[in-house]
């Protein structure tokens, strides 16, 4: 897979963050089992960067060996519409036992105006390029 990223790297629980901030990008690896707790952490790191709307988020969760998804809570909803003010560009990666995940949370970006895609993991390549195209910041 095309690395997107480079710069300071965060570790929370099993989730990697790579942060380019000065070009918005920051992509988010996960690695083995995710909680729902650390899900919206997570939303609530990326709605506390300092960005005006035009982040590019890269969501690799090709790594997840267990997620244990269940009906978010209300706090889980408003932590990630927070985040959603932050981002314009959302690519998310996964495997296709990972749908319900994924069109949750493309479903509540989409709601802040986000553009959101969903990829194979044999199209990851794609998924990074798209990121870029037709950005604010990279026209």
């Amino acid at each position: 897979m095309q690395q997107i990223v480079a710069g300071p790297v965060r570790r929370h629980a099993m989730i990697e963050v790579h942060s380019t901030l000065e070009e918005a990008v920051v992509a988010i690896r996960f690695r083995g089992a995710v909680t729902n707790r650390e899900f919206t952490d997570l939303a609530v790191m990326i709605a506390d960067f300092n960005s005006t709307g035009g982040m590019l988020i890269y969501l690799d969760w090709l790594g997840i060996d267990r997620w244990t998804f269940s009906t978010p809570k209300a706090n889980a909803v408003t932590a990630w519409r927070k985040a959603g003010r932050n981002i314009e560009r959302a690519a998310i990666v996964h495997d296709h036992r990972i749908n319900r995940q994924a069109a949750w949370l493309a479903a509540v970006l989409r709601d802040q105006g986000v553009k959101v895609r969903s990829w194979r993991p044999q199209h990851a390549a794609a998924a990074a390029a798209w990121l870029h195209t037709g950005c604010r910041q990279h026209l």
